[in-house]
């Protein structure tokens, strides 16, 4: 069959959005071993190229070239695949949509194309030490932060781990500021399959106030903009509204993005 015959029964063509926008896969499982990721299966890289897998998405009913947000790196490392990362960025960016793309990965080649769209760097702390125990085959927290600055990134900070004291955290931020402005809070998903990895039941009971604590002592202490949904980081990089509306659901941080302004010009 031919490729793009094959993208039009691809789940691209047919998935409705996420918050965050439509999500792009790269490929299905990780072979990165994080302790606290749901995600377990081994890697299967996408069966269509770059530029079927983009013909895909524009088929999708859903889908608006220029407008609906893109998110690539959803239940993958996308920088596991370099080349094909790249490309599909190339194929993406000539639609003109908002495009997000979140990694734990470092590859100063793709410097350039990553500048172009907003480039989240994720670790669950940026303590070299600690984050090592759960994200073991991943570069130290310090070369990615690095990372993060060569390409104007910001910092996905996620999950916030239980059985990490908030003061290390509040470390991290320490280091976090030095690299980027922008720093996003995110949740432990937390499945059976994590459950067990981690040796824990269920959350502590005051679990959820901790991305409290840290969005305020980022804020008052280094004046970071703390987004609390990743949508908002990708509506600042392109100074759009965003495509979730938070501002209308109580996850907006009034950064200098405005969205509720930009919205109202419209």
């Amino acid at each position: 069959m031919d490729e793009f015959e094959r993208a039009k029964r691809d789940d691209h063509a047919k998935r409705k959005p996420r918050p965050c926008g439509f999500t792009l896969h790269v490929a299905k499982g990780c072979s990165g071993g994080c302790l606290y990721c749901y995600v377990d299966s081994p890697p299967k890289p996408a069966s269509l190229s770059p530029k079927a897998l983009v013909y895909a998405l524009t088929l999708n009913p859903y889908f608006e070239p220029g407008k609906s947000f893109v998110a690539v790196g959803s239940v993958c490392e996308p920088l596991d695949y370099p080349d094909y990362t790249s490309k599909l960025l190339e194929e993406l960016l000539k639609l003109g949509n908002p495009i997000q793309i979140s990694t734990k990965e470092v590859n100063y080649d793709l410097v350039g194309i990553l500048r172009k769209v907003d480039t989240l760097v994720s670790m669950c702390i940026a303590l070299d030490d600690i984050c090592r125990k759960f994200e073991p085959k991943r570069p130290p927290p310090s070369e990615r932060l690095e990372f993060c600055k060569e390409v104007g990134g910001g910092v996905f900070l996620r999950p916030i781990l239980p059985m990490i004291g908030i003061e290390e955290y509040k470390k991290s931020i320490d280091r976090i500021a030095e690299f980027t402005d922008r720093l996003i809070l995110g949740n432990l998903r937390l499945t059976k399959t994590v459950k067990k990895k981690l040796g824990i039941s269920s959350l502590p009971k005051k679990y959820y106030e901790r991305k409290k604590i840290l969005e305020e002592y980022a804020k008052k202490e280094y004046g970071l903009t703390v987004f609390r949904s990743a949508c908002c980081s990708n509506a600042l990089k392109h100074s759009v509204p965003c495509w979730n509306e938070c501002w209308k659901k109580g996850f907006c941080v009034r950064c200098k993005n405005e969205c509720f302004r930009i919205s109202s010009s419209l």
